[in-house]
């Protein structure tokens, strides 16, 4: 890893840690029922304030380094007037011990999924190998950084904004990129790896909390982010049963390791955090997971506060959380607007009556839906059509085990203990026992994890009554979408609940055999588990190959390949020369796939805009018999031999540069090329294969 790669490394953590202690004092003060724990969540706070307040701002000034500034400026405001407003004041040595535990806990995820960022940085799609949305990802990432306002320009649409695809996710590491100056190709991968430091240290936080102990934290982490599901016991069978030894088959990279426990359900997705982690890509649902947690937390500290109208700050950044999620990853806000309504309706429910919690929850829903406002008059969804009952073949038995087995087994293993230390046959002993722990003094927290299995299981059985219809795709592939968007949640919400029951069981079971036999089954399922993150690092990585060069940069493997090389230095040569204008590049590749591999790949490097790129994506996102049209358009310009027709497309999209690489010279022959050496065009970059051709401004005499 180049020094310069270490540089920004260190630049970007110590850029968090100054964000987190910015608004530390804020966060000690909204959770203050979690102490020095309140820390741990920090960063997460910081960046969705900065975020919120540069958005907003935006709309009056514009998307610049100044207008970041100013909402800095802001948060530097609010925390002083929390440091001078403070009820309690925290001694050097606690603030010490809680910086130094979090940082331990924030750094070594960190360090962790960077490494295996190191040594699998590609940027890329089909056309490398390589599954996954990560151009898509690039590109937005990109087109974000280049716009003045929102929503942000389409990188694939030219002269069009996305207005129909929710962008939170890529403005919050654009405004990493802005504070930083780091490159978006480095930017990427360190972004991947510190939401998963986030999410590791808000899941500690949260279950360090519940549990009492910081044991209980770290068990959470590893159920969370450590582990996978059982799928991997598939391949491993398919292996052994061609008579492979269990050795051989462990020890050998093999792609079905890595993919197809992300596949347990037939036509679905059932990622878990790992699987995300690893894979890479940028997407609203891997950044939404730690702030899916804060606002887990700030629920958690309502919950905790008898009198939880008293903390102001918490009623008004509760909805600010909430709302966040929205324009972040819109799938997340239904189950969490959801416990928030349980949470108030049935604990708190006896402190303040089921009149004044409705209008609670009524009005901290409306705020967070007020507060963002701006976001909804912008936003014009199409890829939604309607919901529509499952009629079909739902997820088998099977599916359900394989993906959530693990914590199932944690799940039932309490609801029989419950049942036989509380009332033999009852299932209003689970129940009885959930309230009076809730009110006993030592302020245990079992109606709130219950809640939290209860929305998680919801989770899991919605995509088994309704799905949202796109009518793009079959309605197999649309419910297996939303298994996806569910499926995520629910593992967060059961692995932060199975954590908890762990160590009560752990401390309760007092029988030998019944603890033995209740071990023996964990570890061996624990092991199960764990086979994910060994086998699919090892697929992944190519098991940390010497051969393998570790770096960062995303877009690096371009400059070391023939192929591509020519491409590196036009990307680099338009970053630096071309601040806005629409470039025309190929819409398909030699195998005619126009999505998921090379068209758009330089409009993604770059954020500039192109006529069109990903014309399926396009479509589901627009609805719109223009983007076909489009698609025509740009091979007619490079396949025609007619300079006026070329030009007068070329200005209907207000083209600016023509790009021609070694794709473009394959699908359209150098017969159409020629026409860009005309007096109509000037070549102003040819390196390694690739030109770049400026339009002139022809005038008419």
């Amino acid at each position: 890893m180049a020094f310069t790669e270490l540089t920004a490394v260190f630049v970007w953590w110590l850029s968090l840690f100054l964000l987190g202690m910015l608004t530390y004092p804020i966060t000690r003060k909204v959770l203050r029922n979690f102490g020095n724990l309140s820390y741990l969540f920090s960063k997460i706070f910081a960046l969705l304030l900065l975020t919120y307040l540069t958005w907003l701002l935006s709309h009056l000034f514009s998307y610049s380094s100044a207008t970041i500034i100013l909402a800095l400026a802001i948060m530097l405001f609010c925390s002083i007037l929390a440091v001078l407003n403070a009820e309690s004041r925290q001694t050097f040595s606690e603030f010490k011990r809680s910086v130094v535990e979090g940082e331990l806990i924030f750094v070594s995820i960190f360090a962790f999924f960077l490494l295996i960022r190191a040594f699998r940085p590609e940027i890329g799609g089909l056309d490398i190998g390589m599954v996954g949305e990560k151009w898509m990802d690039l590109a937005f990432l990109n087109a974000v950084g280049r716009s003045d306002w929102f929503p942000p320009i389409d990188p694939w649409f030219s002269s069009r904004v996305i207005d129909c695809y929710y962008y939170f996710s890529y403005l919050v590491t654009s405004i990493m990129i802005k504070i930083t100056s780091i490159r978006a190709s480095i930017a990427y991968n360190l972004a991947v790896a510190t939401y998963a430091a986030l999410l590791g240290s808000a899941v500690f936080g949260i279950a360090a909390n519940l549990c009492r102990k910081k044991t209980g934290g770290l068990i959470a982490v590893i159920f969370v982010l450590f582990i996978g599901n059982s799928g991997v016991l598939a391949p491993l069978w398919m292996e052994t049963s061609r008579g492979v030894s269990i050795f051989h088959a462990i020890t050998t990279p093999n792609v079905s390791y890595f993919w197809l426990p992300s596949r347990v359900v037939p036509d679905g997705i059932t990622e878990f955090p790992f699987f995300t982690f690893i894979l890479g890509d940028l997407h609203p649902h891997l950044v939404a997971m730690p702030f899916q947690m804060l606002v887990l937390a700030l629920l958690l500290e309502m919950y905790t506060e008898k009198k939880f109208i008293e903390n102001k700050l918490m009623l008004v950044f509760l909805p600010l959380s909430l709302g966040f999620l929205i324009p972040l990853n819109s799938w997340d806000y239904i189950i969490y607007a959801m416990l928030m309504l349980g949470i108030i309706l049935m604990p708190l429910r006896r402190e303040i009556g089921i009149q004044k919690s409705l209008i609670y929850t009524c009005t901290l829903i409306l705020s967070s839906l007020v507060l963002y406002v701006p976001y909804f008059l912008e936003f014009h969804p199409k890829a939604i059509e309607g919901i529509e009952l499952v009629t079909g073949c739902r997820t088998p038995i099977y599916s359900l085990v394989a993906m959530f087995g693990f914590f199932f087994f944690l799940l039932f293993s309490w609801l029989l203990f419950s049942i036989k230390n509380f009332g033999k046959g009852s299932f209003k002993a689970l129940i009885w026992l959930a309230w009076s722990r809730s009110r006993a003094p030592q302020k245990e927290y079992f109606c709130f994890v219950y809640l939290l299995i209860f929305f998680g299981v919801a989770a899991i059985l919605i995509p088994e009554v309704v799905f949202f219809k796109s009518g793009l795709y079959s309605s197999a592939i649309d419910r297996g979408n939303m298994i996806f968007k569910f499926y995520l949640q629910a593992w967060l919400l059961l692995g932060v609940a199975s954590a908890f029951i762990f160590c009560q069981i752990k401390e309760r079971m007092g029988k030998k055999s019944l603890r033995v036999f209740f071990f023996v089954l964990f570890a061996v399922l624990l092991i199960t588990s764990a086979l994910y993150p060994v086998l699919a690092v090892n697929y992944w990585t190519g098991g940390f190959s010497a051969s393998t060069r570790p770096t960062l940069d995303g877009l690096a493997y371009m400059n070391e390949q023939e192929d591509y090389k020519g491409e590196y230095q036009a990307i680099e040569w338009l970053n630096a020369n071309v601040r806005d204008a629409v470039i025309l590049e190929a819409v398909e590749d030699e195998e005619h796939r126009t999505d998921y591999c090379r068209p758009g790949r330089i409009s993604a490097s770059t954020g500039l805009q192109t006529v069109i790129g990903w014309p399926w994506h396009e479509f589901l996102w627009r609805r719109d018999e223009e983007v076909w049209r489009r698609a025509d358009d740009v091979k007619e310009i490079y396949s025609t031999d007619n300079v006026s027709l070329a030009g007068s497309l070329l200005n209907k999209y207000n083209v600016s540069y023509v790009y021609v690489g070694r794709l473009e010279r394959v699908l359209y022959g150098e017969e159409g090329l020629a026409k860009f050496e005309s007096d109509y065009f000037e070549e102003v970059f040819c390196n390694e294969g690739v030109e770049i051709y400026k339009k002139r401004v022809i005038k008419r005499t």
